[in-house]
């Protein structure tokens, strides 16, 4: 298969890829309509539960599968076949990545989408996740509009979103228990895949890269060389970021560890 080599940085106006292209649009678009449109058809389809618990965790989770397993595709597909040429750091800061815009608008598009939204429910707007939101959409606009670390972007905003997709499963066995109790067999295989995933690319592949963005990013710190596009305080601001998500991989891995633990001692006493 042909590999897709890394490309000069193209003359654009900043808001092509945000806006003027009209990807990010359709997104937002069409994830508000998919939104409302599948309020009356969870209604018909499962009244009894959307009258007991409501319809809008379920059509958010529904909503939120479509760009995050997008991400993910546009991610891992990039990430195998589409990086070979982004050998040096120079490189993977500054070049540009097809698969890298795609993974950048899609993650951006939904990052903005789901901040908005979780302000309208409680279980979605905890301090936490709303500075997530608004952290990676900012990381996806400098990405976009500079451009600025597609090598990484490809990671962090692709392949990392692998371990999002049986985790919608997973929240909606959460949110809605009678689900969980009709079909144990999808829960535990959700569960079983959002953990393994988890652990290989939100802590071990993601340890990997992050070192790797902070070495490419300190030694361009470091040498004070950096162009005049890209502001020493950007590239900082970029690493403080990864420092901020990557924390909170830790927590998260800490609560997916207390949540097998609770499982296991469950089972246990149910040998018993």
């Amino acid at each position: 298969m042909a590999k897709t080599k890394a490309v000069p940085v193209p003359v654009a106006n900043a808001m092509d890829l945000i806006w003027n292209d009209g990807v990010v649009p359709a997104w937002l678009l069409g994830m508000t309509l998919g939104f409302v449109l599948l309020f009356p058809i969870l209604k018909a389809l499962f009244p009894k539960t959307c009258r007991k618990r409501g319809a809008f965790l379920l059509a958010f989770e529904l909503v939120a599968a479509v760009p995050l397993f997008m991400c993910a595709y546009y991610g891992v597909t990039g990430w195998f076949f589409q990086v070979d040429d982004f050998t040096t750091k120079e490189q993977r800061l500054y070049d540009v990545s097809p698969a890298a815009v795609k993974v950048l608008q899609t993650n951006f598009a939904f990052q903005t989408w789901d901040f908005a939204v979780s302000f309208l429910h409680k279980e979605l707007n905890s301090p936490e996740m709303l500075a997530h939101h608004s952290i990676a959409a900012l990381l996806c606009y400098w990405g976009l509009t500079m451009p600025y670390m597609h090598y990484y972007a490809i990671y962090f905003f692709g392949v990392s979103e692998v371990s999002s997709v049986p985790l919608v499963v997973v929240d909606i066995c959460k949110y809605y228990p009678e689900f969980a109790k009709r079909f144990p067999t999808v829960e535990f295989a959700a569960k079983l895949a959002f953990a393994l995933f988890f652990i290989l690319v939100r802590d071990v592949f993601w340890v990997y890269t992050a070192v790797t963005v902070w070495s490419d990013g300190v030694g361009v710190l470091r040498q004070g060389n950096n162009p005049e596009k890209y502001p020493a305080y950007v590239t900082a601001g970029v690493l403080i970021a990864n420092a901020f998500f990557s924390t909170l991989q830790i927590v998260w891995t800490g609560k997916l560890l207390e949540g097998a633990k609770e499982v296991f001692v469950k089972n246990a006493k149910k040998v018993k």
